[in-house]
């Protein structure tokens, strides 16, 4: 089953202590590319992570990126600060007996005061983490199995679009058969008739006949018709086929069907011709299309 080249993938959860963010996207393009948008310290992994995604994508650029925020880690916790406290403790019982105060200092009065300190760890992941490391990796398979999923699901959807163009494409050429063996013949005619009005019976009537079989042949479309037809059939073939990536056979096939369809146009210049000829140029273009998005 084809490809496409396009899709999208994400996983996120929490890692060690941080909250992790995974997502992935392929686009077109003619060969491979990868990039990687992750916090610095995490470039050791861009390898790993590259492996994970060719073992499924072979063609295409492929975007990802990494973010990681403070999770459990980053909440920090509460821890009284001693020396804040006695030292508030003695200041404020000192202002009792200065001014001659009454009444006892609590834990409210001290409270007022910076004893209390909130603990805090780095908002950086550790790059030697490897709880974190094996998390994104795993991460990394979960996301890339949805990207491949989406790939799949789309090329799905082209193979079915490109089948009922290549299914139109067949029933023009049937009926371009069908004209192929009137075409010379009624050209031949015309052109001999016009030969007699322009000669007046001084051309030789064995000249006549030799250019109207050259002209005849060179009206032929026997070969192009058959080669188009193979092209077609070739490309139904590769649209079938499972494993490797098809969409440059397919380019190149295009190419060729595109060659023999624009000689069939150079060599006959019948309206029922031409208007089939423009009918297989613009399948043939909205094809083109949708192979650009093939893998």
């Amino acid at each position: 089953m084809i490809k496409s080249m396009t899709g999208f993938g994400s996983a996120s959860g929490e890692i060690g202590g941080y909250n992790c963010r995974l997502e992935i996207k392929t686009l077109n393009n003619r060969f491979k590319e990868f990039v990687l948008r992750s916090p610095h310290l995490l470039c050791q992994l861009e390898e790993s992570l590259k492996k994970q995604v060719n073992a499924h994508v072979h063609r295409g650029r492929v975007e990802m990126w990494i973010t990681i925020e403070e999770g459990s880690r980053g909440k920090g916790g509460l821890s009284l600060n001693m020396e804040s406290a006695r030292e508030a403790f003695g200041l404020l019982t000192a202002l009792r007996e200065e001014l001659g105060l009454g009444g006892e200092i609590t834990l409210d009065h001290l409270l007022g005061f910076n004893v209390l300190k909130t603990e805090k760890v780095s908002e950086v992941a550790p790059a030697d983490n490897a709880e974190l490391i094996e998390g994104l990796l795993a991460m990394n398979g979960k996301a890339v199995a949805q990207l491949v999923a989406m790939r799949e699901n789309e090329g799905a959807q082209l193979c079915r679009d490109l089948s009922a163009r290549l299914e139109a494409m067949g029933q023009w050429l049937e009926e371009l058969r069908k004209l192929a063996a009137s075409i010379p013949l009624a050209a031949t005619k015309r052109y001999q008739a016009r030969l007699e009005e322009l000669a007046d019976s001084l051309l030789d009537p064995g000249r006549l006949c030799q250019e109207a079989a050259i002209m005849a042949e060179k009206m032929d479309i026997t070969e192009e018709m058959t080669r188009l037809g193979s092209h077609i059939q070739g490309f139904r073939q590769l649209l079938e086929e499972s494993g490797e990536p098809v969409g440059r056979r397919l380019e190149f096939l295009l190419q060729e069907m595109g060659r023999e369809v624009n000689t069939i146009g150079s060599k006959c210049q019948a309206k029922n011709v031409i208007d089939l000829v423009l009918n297989l140029k613009s399948e043939l273009e909205k094809i083109r299309e949708q192979t650009m998005n093939i893998e």
